[in-house]
């Protein structure tokens, strides 16, 4: 599960002085190596949004709010869906027939995220953040081309993204996962 938790940093992170749009779409390939240098390799898609929306509070005064919402689709080897609303993280497997519930960690701060990502050439980024490293690259059209880090499980993680897709239209029903009632849940 850390790795997914993982992977919500991750989608945070990538705002670090990085020019990326409102939402995108994308293929890809992850490739998970342990200490023992067995290799998973995971194939899916991604969508992500960052929704801003406002609230009004008491004094009458507006408040803007922003949400990052994301859905990793695994296809390949096994069959998941991973997604958030920025406060919850779901993950459906649909091989185990399980649902798993989880809260986001409140002590991610995008902001200290956002003010150690240093540029270290036209193309690459490197942030840390919880004792995590992150090296983030572009391809040359300035989007999001791969990012490796070595998590807290001490795997080594490379994922990286094929068919970029910045700027499309994403309905918020997309960003959901496909939950069937008769699946097991797990609190997390």
């Amino acid at each position: 599960m850390k790795l997914f938790i993982s992977l919500l940093t991750l989608s945070t992170l990538l705002f670090a002085e990085i020019t990326l749009p409102q939402n995108f779409k994308t293929d890809f390939h992850q490739t998970i190596t342990n200490d023992k240098g067995k290799v998973i390799k995971y194939t899916g898609s991604v969508v992500f949004k960052n929704l801003e929306q406002t609230f009004d509070t008491a004094s009458g005064k507006e408040n803007l709010y922003t949400r990052s919402l994301f859905k990793w689709s695994y296809t390949s080897p096994t069959q998941k869906e991973v997604c958030t609303d920025g406060t919850q993280l779901i993950v459906v497997d649909h091989d185990l027939e399980q649902i798993s519930n989880y809260m986001v960690d409140d002590s991610i701060n995008l902001k200290e995220i956002l003010s150690v990502a240093k540029k270290i050439s036209n193309v690459d980024y490197t942030a840390t953040y919880k004792d995590i490293e992150y090296l983030i690259s572009l391809d040359e059209k300035e989007q999001l081309e791969y990012i490796v880090y070595v998590d807290n499980l001490d795997n080594s993680v490379k994922i990286i993204f094929k068919n970029m897709n910045y700027n499309i239209i994403v309905n918020e029903d997309v960003l959901t996962c496909n939950a069937p009632q008769d699946y097991d849940v797990i609190k997390g």
